[in-house]
């Protein structure tokens, strides 16, 4: 940490101000109270006020190095009270030297000077205690702020860690789903299957190819979507219907990246599985206030049907991937009836973070 007063020439200005109020003071009162001149007291004000000015700035160093928390308070009382009694006594023997050899003994103002020198002593001890308490002051907030800092960061470094976690969680869930199709298609269909494949190494690699922590355009995730679709349609063919209705509101703000495709993973699972004819998969995007848009995932699916039970990875991944991003936990909900799902996802209406 730099002295805090002589880093910054208005810092040195500001501490200079304030010895001038101090002088002002001192050349009053000695003025009123000991009958001296003006002219003298103003003398004496300027000696003492400005030696004591000096040493202040000299102060820093012996509290800098005197960390509170590195000592304990009977060391760091001693400290100090050693270090006061050797300021004041070099503060008040330099200031008389000068000032009995600018004047003559027999002076009057010499005897007041010499009478007042109790007060003085209780002057300096109230200037020591006031810097050196500024002081501390000072390296605490300093210290604070670089804790705060030093904190902000570990937290950044935190979240970008689980999001990291986070997508590492929904790139395998993907890949599990998506091999499993195409191990079932070498067998039925294999020309399908080969198809299927190189859709999925082309998808994935776009996938790898960007920062999780990234937010990108609505409309590029929905693009990124139908690039999922095109490799879901492999396996169930007309049976597998996207739509999709976004408005042109929509299309700007940013999502983070990746953050529907375990939705329309969530809803071709649960819906079109054990569907027998063509199914609806919708995704819809509207604005839902001056400050938030909504995305919603809904479809059908048949209640007589053998649901197709996951690992419920995909949508807590996606909870806790938005309370990191946004800091807000009910971003994402669902709504369930008898025959039908819908995801409900509010994100805030930005284009920029």
């Amino acid at each position: 940490m730099k002295h805090p007063i002589t880093q910054k020439i208005k810092y040195l200005l500001i501490y200079a101000a304030i010895w001038i109020v101090v002088l002002g003071i001192h050349t009053a009162s000695l003025h009123l109270l000991y009958n001296v001149s003006l002219a003298r007291a103003l003398s004496d004000g300027i000696v003492f006020d400005g030696v004591f000015a000096l040493l202040g700035i000299a102060l820093w160093y012996p509290v800098f190095y005197n960390e509170i928390e590195k000592q304990s308070l009977t060391n760091l009382l001693i400290n100090h009270l050693s270090i006061m009694s050797l300021t004041l006594a070099f503060w008040i023997s330099a200031s008389v030297f000068i000032l009995k050899s600018i004047f003559p003994e027999t002076d009057i103002y010499l005897n007041a000077m010499n009478n007042g020198i109790a007060w003085r002593v209780f002057t300096g001890i109230f200037f020591y205690a006031f810097l050196i308490m500024i002081y501390y002051l000072l390296i605490y907030g300093y210290n604070l702020r670089e804790h705060i800092m030093e904190e902000a960061k570990l937290k950044q470094k935190v979240n970008e860690a689980e999001l990291k976690t986070l997508k590492s969680q929904i790139n395998p869930h993907f890949l599990f789903n998506s091999l499993n199709s195409i191990s079932a298609l070498t067998i039925t269909n294999p020309e399908k299957a080969h198809e299927m494949i190189i859709k999925l190494s082309g998808f994935l690699r776009y996938s790898l190819a960007h920062d999780p922590n990234n937010l990108i355009p609505l409309i590029q995730e929905i693009e990124n979507m139908e690039a999922y679709i095109s490799v879901e349609k492999i396996r169930f063919g007309d049976k597998l219907v996207f739509e999709s209705n976004i408005s042109e509101s929509c299309g700007k703000i940013k999502v983070p990246f990746m953050i529907l495709q375990p939705l329309i993973e969530n809803a071709i699972k649960h819906g079109v599985y054990e569907a027998t004819e063509p199914t609806k998969v919708l995704v819809t995007c509207d604005k839902l206030d001056e400050e938030n848009m909504i995305i919603t995932f809904p479809n059908e699916f048949d209640p007589k049907a053998i649901s197709q039970k996951g690992t419920g990875t995909g949508l807590k991944n996606i909870k806790d991937r938005l309370k990191i991003i946004y800091q807000l936990n009910d971003l994402l909900t669902h709504e369930k009836t008898e025959n039908s799902f819908k995801v409900i996802l509010i994100l805030p209406n930005k284009t920029t973070f």
